[in-house]
């Protein structure tokens, strides 16, 4: 056990040096997090439900078990706090070295030498006249897709052209637990394989997601990623439009575009428990915050920004 708590103890110390430290940082994110990230996906590949959930469960059990222990033994608080003291640390750990040092790298724009760029009204303009187009066309040509071609699709895109931005290749044991709905399975799956190659921002995750489904021939999958953005570009319109400009902007949405955003976003109010929503979002809005994104949820929003910018800069990051 005190070897064990030695070599937690050292973890414990290379993850507060990735907090602190830039490089040591980056030093995980390339070097060390593919490997293990490679590691635990493969474990997690022979088993039907999520490794994290089991680990979860696996350090409740063991608080349980831990408390128990003192009571019945009537061990003294202080070595209670210690043994917990000890299950907190390695909580710790198993999250930071699995993948949570990944918050604390250079992030994209600065590895890539991007300039962010500022708010214009004309280029906003342009981008939603090209946003509305693609939905659109998108919507009135979506048919239908295959799952497994779309999973195989979105490794290639994040191993060809999102790993030489500093991200971990995906591999082929790298499968979705759970089915998806049809709609929404594209663009959430290439989100998601955003974070499993070590993307923490979920603006970032929106915008590979969305690139991805952009870019896909097929318009279902298209148009799975323009749905999935539509909610944020109706924010920022709202947001930076004057009224009269956000209608008529509105009103150039196709009826079947409108109807679905309206029907996807009534099932998943319908799915809500209200406090438990409340809670797990406010709860995940801190969580956010303290390792590094400072804007919590609203993170969520910046992707109408970084499509903008990075369009701008496609050379820069091999678009």
């Amino acid at each position: 056990m005190r070897k064990t708590t030695i070599a937690g103890l050292i973890l414990l110390s290379f993850c507060i040096a990735c907090r602190f430290c830039r490089p040591v940082a980056d030093f995980y994110a390339i070097n060390v997090y593919p490997l293990i990230s490679s590691v635990l996906s493969f474990v997690a590949s022979a088993l039907p439900v999520s490794l994290e959930e089991i680990a979860v469960l696996g350090f409740v059990l063991a608080f349980i078990v831990t408390l128990v222990w003192s009571i019945g033994k009537k061990k003294g608080f202080f070595r209670w706090l210690g043994k917990i003291a000890v299950l907190l640390m390695w909580l710790y750990v198993w999250f930071y070295m699995g993948w949570g040092n990944n918050y604390y790298r250079t992030g994209l724009y600065r590895r890539s030498g991007i300039e962010m760029v500022s708010y214009e009204q004309e280029e906003f303009n342009r981008f939603l006249a090209e946003f509305t187009d693609g939905l659109n066309s998108a919507a009135a040509a979506a048919g239908e897709y295959d799952r497994g071609e779309v999973e195989t699709e979105i490794k290639a895109f994040y191993s060809e052209r999102v790993s030489p931005c500093g991200y971990s290749r995906l591999h082929s044991w790298q499968h979705v637990k759970r089915p998806l709905l049809d709609f929404e399975y594209p663009f959430t799956l290439a989100h998601e394989m955003g974070h499993l190659a070590g993307v923490t921002s979920e603006a970032e995750a929106n915008y590979w997601g969305f690139v991805f489904c952009r870019d896909c021939p097929n318009a279902a999958v298209r148009y799975s990623g323009y749905q999935a953005i539509l909610p944020y570009v109706l924010s920022n319109a709202w947001n930076l439009l004057p009224e009269d400009e956000f209608n008529a902007w509105k009103e150039t949405v196709c009826l079947k575009a409108r109807e679905d955003y309206s029907a996807s976003r009534q099932f998943w109010i319908g799915k809500r428990v209200g406090w438990i929503d409340r809670f797990q979002s406010r709860f995940y809005n801190l969580y956010l915050r303290s390792n590094g994104i400072s804007e919590g949820l609203k993170d969520y929003f910046g992707v109408v920004e970084m499509i903008m910018t990075m369009d701008a800069s496609r050379p820069s990051v091999q678009q």
